[in-house]
């Protein structure tokens, strides 16, 4: 996944499945200046940093964001 996917991701009415290492993530923050995201990871709730180059979009939608 590059920088604007992820924000794409992030700003979406949808909630689009994002896969970290074969696990679904929520991306909670980007961070522009090193291309990383922090997601959370959706099973064990655990937060962690990785390069957005390692998080797929499956472009699967899963239902709605709720605000």
């Amino acid at each position: 996944m590059d920088l604007h996917e992820a924000h794409e991701v992030m700003i979406s009415p949808d909630k689009i499945t994002v896969v970290y290492k074969g696990e679904p993530v929520w991306i909670e923050e980007v961070e522009n200046n090193t291309e990383t995201a922090q997601v959370r990871v959706l099973k064990t709730q655990k937060v962690m940093g990785v390069y957005l180059k390692e998080l797929v979009n499956t472009k699967e939608i899963v239902g709605k964001v709720n605000h």
